[in-house]
């Protein structure tokens, strides 16, 4: 199983030159990719972060590796276009931890979808009872159910009428950036409103201030600084930032069209108009959470007409 590489681009780290940055920052950590990089590079963020989602404390971390480690500067194909953080905890717990910023209506569909692929992870000669148990947890930049928002949300198999757990070994959380209102005592107490500012940050000045008492979040901002001064990084960031916009774009363009001449045509001229913009096929399906299939058929009925 492949663990987290040693830090590459955040080992010389100017604090003087931190403490005097101004200004916006270029990339905060709702871009995924940004928030994927200081994840990854730097383990005191990771621990800090983890320990206030799951309500636990620094010595209770025996172990923690990423699984799916990236080589940060590198474009991302599509295949890799998820930049969701694989992590096996303590040997014993798998966790994968996503920032989305993209609000869609098939969001719990898409999240379960995910969440039972990654579960189903059994080797050859393996029983059932062998499955690692697995959390999902969700970082979004929307409000999840307009109905019942909520800050923080662990969500879990169980009876209806007696709460009894079916199993333990499958749960989705859902941090709701948008929601930090909502914060209940217990979610203070972890620091996860704490966090959700960090996340929030636009300014390096509200970002210093903020992490100013808590050394996991400093570390954060300091990484922050660090791999926005790399060049292939800023790259990728700018990358993920278009990317969100393209599928934002696609997602309402489609939304409008479906309002007004049915949900079939739109996605039909949604497509088409994606293609005749160069797109490709396996870009278009992403983007609207369909087979390439799909739209490989519309294409060849629109070369038809």
């Amino acid at each position: 199983m492949a663990k987290r590489k040693a830090t590459t681009i955040i080992k010389n780290v100017n604090e003087e030159a931190f403490q005097k940055a101004v200004g916006e920052i270029p990339y905060s950590l709702t871009n995924d990719y940004m928030f994927r990089a200081v994840l990854q590079e730097n383990e005191e963020v990771l621990r800090g972060l983890i320990c206030s989602l799951l309500n636990i404390t620094n010595d209770d971390i025996k172990t923690i590796d990423i699984t799916n480690p990236i080589v940060l500067g590198e474009t991302i194909d599509n295949k890799s276009v998820i930049l969701d953080l694989a992590i096996l905890f303590n040997n014993d717990q798998r966790m994968n931890i996503e920032m989305q910023v993209v609000s869609q209506d098939d969001w719990p569909e898409r999240s379960l979808y995910y969440l039972c692929k990654d579960f189903c992870q059994l080797l050859r000669g393996q029983n059932y009872g062998d499955i690692l148990p697995l959390l999902h947890i969700n970082i979004l930049d929307f409000i999840l159910f307009e109905e019942h928002p909520m800050f923080y949300s662990q969500y879990r198999l169980m009876e209806m009428t007696t709460n009894h757990v079916y199993s333990g070994k499958i749960g989705i959380n859902v941090l709701e950036l948008k929601s930090i209102k909502l914060a209940t005592n217990e979610d203070k107490a972890c620091k996860l409103d704490y966090w959700a500012k960090i996340f929030k940050a636009t300014t390096w000045e509200e970002i210093k201030m903020l992490a100013q008492n808590d050394e996991a979040a400093h570390q954060a901002a300091l990484s922050m600084y660090t791999l926005t001064g790399d060049e292939k990084i800023r790259k990728q960031c700018e990358a993920r930032e278009r990317y969100e916009m393209d599928k934002r774009s696609l997602y309402t363009q489609g939304l409008k069209q479906g309002l007004e001449q049915g949900f079939e045509q739109s996605l039909e001229r949604t497509i088409e108009t994606a293609l005749n913009d160069g797109r490709s096929c396996t870009d278009i399906a992403q983007f609207l959470h369909i087979s390439v299939e799909e739209v490989e058929a519309i294409k060849q009925k629109s070369i038809q007409r």
